[in-house]
């Protein structure tokens, strides 16, 4: 013991000795643990029999992580480098604080995993990041107008193609030219196929920009997807998805009401369920499609926690058969109750129901997209706590 002692001294006086500073590193996390009654929709085949597949009609109550608020935990440090300038990094893991296991099998700091270079007005990072519109991450512009928070399932941020959208690879550069707004622009080398030709990837590119003065938030992002060119032989020939998305807030001091729209054109994907299948033959497969989504919510503060109210809807329609569209619409409401600065208490409630390509009495012989028609016929009901430290 009095070895490690002198030995750590005697570093200490050596980084003072030469100026050499240590990063600041610090461990952060939340455990978010609570339990969801189900009930889902019967989902029937075209001959009128229950589809298991789809999700047949039933009632579940089970223990969830992460239901609202976030299970996750996250090594972040930051040194000087002297004229303002900084470099740090973030390293965070998402986990299931029901069961301990990794977010995503065999991937640790799966969340976001990032260095950053900077100063007050500029900031580089690089690594695995969520997009501008993900409603997750650091770097995020959208998810603050979601009253749940992008929580709930499909209650928070549920009818937005982008939602959870992240990328390995990834390069932003955050602008502050003034005190209030924020420009970001953000591109991806490219999928995890490194070994592949650039052309032979798929690339994501955003910009986006934020304005805040007073109680009013204004945010407006800009994405496109640069398809793998060798998935880029079928009949819609869209060798580009894209995506634009306008959030706005406006804090009255008793209530916040939001609004949150989005257009997405020749999208493959919906929050990561990707449209395209090698088996089928490319010339005739349907694999673009383009969405309409819509959010309006408020938060209001009651007592010593917070009530949150949304109420979404999406359309989607198949870019090569006109006939092959689907809706939804989702309802949620859920109020926080601060126990403490650092536990809160929480329940929510969601009920969605779908229509068209999405419609519960819909034959089995006809999917749409890459929407789960059995998430978007039903209703939930949870209640738990969220500590962070």
């Amino acid at each position: 013991m009095r070895q490690s002692i002198k030995l750590a001294l005697a570093a200490a006086a050596v980084s003072a000795a030469f100026g050499v500073q240590a990063a600041e590193v610090s461990l952060y996390g939340s455990i978010s643990t609570g339990l969801v009654y189900s009930h889902g929709s019967e989902l029937t085949s075209a001959a009128g029999n229950t589809s298991e597949a789809n999700g047949p009609k039933s009632n579940s109550l089970s223990m969830e992580s992460a239901w609202f608020g976030d299970s996750i935990w996250g090594i972040t440090g930051e040194e000087e480098l002297g004229n303002g300038w900084t470099v740090g990094f973030t390293l965070e893991n998402e986990f299931a604080s029901d069961s301990g296991a990794l977010g995503t099998d065999g991937k640790i700091f799966d969340s976001q995993a990032y260095l950053r270079v900077g100063n007050d007005m500029v900031n580089f990072a690089f690594g695995n990041i969520g997009g501008l519109a993900s409603a997750g991450g650091d770097f995020d512009m959208i998810g603050g107008f979601d009253p749940m928070g992008a929580f709930f399932d499909v209650g928070g941020m549920g009818a937005f193609a982008t939602r959870d959208y992240a990328s390995d690879n990834m390069i932003v550069a955050e602008v502050t030219p003034m005190e209030g707004l924020k420009v970001s622009l953000m591109g991806s080398v490219g999928d995890q196929d490194s070994q592949a030709a650039w052309e032979d990837r798929t690339h994501y590119y955003a910009l986006g920009a934020s304005y805040e003065v007073g109680s009013l938030a204004v945010a407006g992002v800009v994405e496109m997807l640069n398809y793998d060119s060798r998935r880029n032989t079928q009949a819609t020939k869209d060798d580009n998805g894209y995506t634009f998305t306008l959030g706005v807030s406006y804090d009255f001091g008793v209530v916040k009401p939001s609004f949150v729209y989005q257009h997405a054109d020749k999208l493959r994907s919906f929050q990561g369920g990707d449209f395209y299948d090698d088996t089928v033959d490319p010339e005739t497969y349907n694999g673009s499609y383009k969405f309409e989504s819509l959010l309006l919510g408020a938060t209001a503060p009651i007592a010593d926690g917070t009530l949150m109210a949304s109420v979404q809807y999406v359309k989607g329609k198949s870019k090569l058969d006109s006939e092959e569209e689907g809706n939804a619409t989702i309802l949620a409401v859920a109020y926080s109750y601060e126990l403490s600065k650092r536990t809160s208490l929480w329940t929510g409630a969601t009920y969605a129901v779908g229509g068209d390509g999405l419609d519960k009495d819909l034959g089995t012989t006809k999917e749409f997209g890459g929407m789960e028609r059995g998430a978007y016929n039903g209703y939930t009901f949870g209640l738990g706590l969220v500590h962070t430290f």
